[in-house]
């Protein structure tokens, strides 16, 4: 069974454990975080992939819908739901303001354990239908990947072909520089329209990993940063190499030299190192 992983945001602590004590013994298999204020709250939602917020509204410095705001504008966090939980009567303008900060739900304190199991799993139940949602993007996307992948080496093929005109045929000057130039055309076309098609795919479902990613480590060349991404994606060498029109070689040294840059040894994946961005 999945362990959700759920933090709990209240600057009262007794609110905090009375919450957590339902959960744990509701749903044994919930992963509970804690934060006594907003600003620890933002940190671990940075760090941890969570799956559900459930935070007060009224705390000293951040506030929960001040929270709520800064999660949202945040690509890294925008994907959590937030459940409000509030001890004081909520006016319709209350509630308003709360859903257009972005809540997702809320609760009354004191939680009544019931109400508190049917709207964690209420909330839950998004976040499933968002990984599946997820999953099947991300399955077109290989797919997606995989087509260029043969288109490529359909191109290459191609391209052998017009080099060996070249070679094994006593052509004209003229037919030779025309040959060249479709040559050099088609090594341009391969390029860009692997990348520029795959990078459409990617950006749509990815939205934040390369602003993320440039934001941490701004000493990354393009190049690099198109090889993070299809790294993060599980690709191999050799279907990477296919894509971006390089050899796997070259490609293993970039691979080394981004490890540098990461400052991560070789026994870190890299893989899932860059799952977190």
């Amino acid at each position: 069974m999945s362990k959700y992983k759920i933090l709990v945001v209240d600057d009262h602590i007794e609110n905090i454990q009375i919450i957590t004590r339902f959960l744990e013994n509701a749903h044994p298999e919930y992963r509970l975080y804690q934060a006594a204020d907003g600003e620890s709250a933002i940190h671990l939602s940075e760090s941890i992939p969570l799956d559900l917020i459930i935070s007060d509204w009224d705390m000293p410095g951040i506030t929960g819908i001040e929270l709520i705001r800064l999660l949202k504008s945040n690509e890294k966090t925008s994907h959590i739901p937030v459940i409000i939980a509030t001890g004081v009567m909520l006016t319709s303008n209350d509630l308003h303001e709360a859903l257009d900060a972005g809540a997702y739900d809320y609760i009354r304190i004191p939680v009544d354990p019931v109400e508190l199991s049917a709207r964690v799993n209420s909330a839950l139940m998004l976040v499933s239908c968002h990984l599946k949602e997820l999953e099947k993007k991300n399955s077109e996307l290989v797919e997606k990947t995989m087509y260029l992948i043969k288109n490529n080496e359909f191109n290459l093929e191609m391209h052998k072909k017009l080099n060996s005109l070249q070679e094994d045929y006593d052509l004209s000057e003229e037919t030779g520089e025309l040959i060249e130039t479709i040559i050099n055309k088609l090594d341009e076309k391969i390029r860009e329209d692997s990348w520029q098609q795959f990078e459409i795919a990617f950006n749509s479902l990815h939205s934040g990993f390369t602003k993320n990613l440039v934001k941490k480590y701004p000493e990354l060349t393009p190049a690099e940063v198109k090889l993070c991404i299809f790294t993060k994606l599980g690709m191999n060498i050799k279907d990477t190499a296919s894509v971006l029109y390089q050899s796997p070689d070259s490609l293993k040294v970039s691979r080394s030299r981004i490890r540098k840059k990461f400052k991560i040894n070789s026994e870190i994946n890299l893989q899932n190192f860059l799952v977190e961005f």
